[in-house]
């Protein structure tokens, strides 16, 4: 196998399939990319056996082969290339691979294809999303998606498709996310399904500049595809929770304040939390919110800001990290937070759109000091 790529373009296709070809693996072949050209096509692919890429890559091909070499030993060469000099990819004998470019050759050690796990291919209807939306939704509302293997339903995205809009949430138990956009036909039987949460930064990675994703689902399988990149994965099996029973229809009282305000106040007050559990305060009436914490071994603090406007009063506690995280999502210039009781959940919403939600569920407070 004999192939030219310019720096860059092998570059971007070798850092976005390095995400998951990990050095952890146990099976060494897993390890590697695949690199296959045949009929002028250069391909590209990695896989752990829960994901799988396959990327197109503009370059010349002189002669056919394919080839699996490890993944950051040749993203380590590439990166360290000029940019200015085309990269000569060739095989040799015994599997061994020779990269030049310029005065510089570099030789390593690669692995034959045939012991590379077959890709799998994803065959049924599919549904088209606009890449933006499908980045968007994702950033909003993966930082929620719990992380621990106990209730592995709760490791990724559930995928809500309803008849007037199309649902994206995560949950962790302790807080909510959860993002919506134009009504898409479901690629499969059912109505709802759950992506893992390492699938979904992938998706993120690998789609971060596409225009339009389509989207099939078969069996266990989803297949994420703008034409050039290909994602592969399988769903979460499991009933994912009815989440839409801890939503509040209404609430008591309501804020309107800065973002940024909030979130940086949020940020220097939670310095004073005390670290076994982050507790900081909320007290809010109509005229202002105070943000506060208090450590024993530590010390105090407090800010207090304006709010735009509000009805109902509350003292209600919060882990600084999720309250932190929760903010930080929010992309617009004001954000409403929503309140019944200093024990029920609260809603944090951006102002001036409705596309978006994410909910928290407070912390019990010592009761306050006279």
């Amino acid at each position: 196998m004999e192939l030219t790529f310019e720096r860059d373009d092998l570059l971007y296709a070798l850092q976005v399939l390095q995400g998951v070809a990990s050095g952890r693996n146990t099976l060494p072949i897993l390890s590697n990319v695949l690199i296959r050209a045949e009929e002028n096509s250069i391909e590209c692919m990695a896989t752990d056996l829960e994901i799988g890429i396959r990327m197109k890559v503009e370059g010349t091909v002189t002669e056919d082969g394919a080839i699996t070499v490890s993944a950051k030993k040749l993203g380590d060469i590439v990166k360290e290339l000029p940019s200015d000099k085309p990269v000569n990819l060739a095989t040799t004998a015994n599997d061994r691979v020779e990269i030049t470019c310029g005065d510089g050759v570099y030789k390593i050690i690669g692995m034959s294809d045939e012991e590379f796990p077959q890709l799998p291919s994803v065959e049924g209807n599919a549904v088209s999303i606009g890449g933006e939306t499908l980045r968007d939704i994702l950033q909003k509302t993966e930082f929620a998606a719990s992380t621990e293997e106990v209730r592995y339903f709760l490791n990724g995205l559930y995928f809500n498709f309803l008849t007037d809009k199309t649902e994206v949430v995560a949950t962790d138990g302790k807080r909510l996310a959860l993002a919506h956009c134009e009504p898409l036909n479901s690629p499969g039987e059912a109505n709802g399904f759950i992506v893992p949460l390492k699938a979904v930064r992938e998706i993120d990675r690998t789609f971060a500049e596409s225009g339009e994703v389509d989207i099939s689902v078969f069996e266990n399988q989803i297949l994420f595809t703008d034409g050039n990149a290909t994602l592969t994965t399988r769903l979460v099996d499991g009933d994912y929770p009815n989440y839409q029973k801890i939503i509040p229809e209404s609430s008591e009282g309501k804020t309107v304040v800065s973002k940024e305000q909030i979130l940086r106040a949020t940020r220097r007050v939670a310095i004073l939390s005390n670290p076994k559990n982050y507790s900081i305060c909320l007290e809010i009436d109509t005229e202002q919110v105070q943000v506060s914490a208090k450590t024993p071994e530590l010390g105090e603090a407090y800010e207090t800001l304006p709010v735009e406007s509000g009805t109902g009063t509350v003292r209600i506690g919060f882990d600084a990290r999720l309250l932190e995280e929760a903010l930080a999502h929010i992309e617009t210039e004001s954000l409403a937070i929503e309140f019944s009781g200093e024990l029920n959940p609260v809603l944090i919403k951006p102002v001036g759109t409705d596309d978006y939600i994410s909910l928290i569920m407070p912390m019990r407070l010592e009761p306050a000091s006279v």
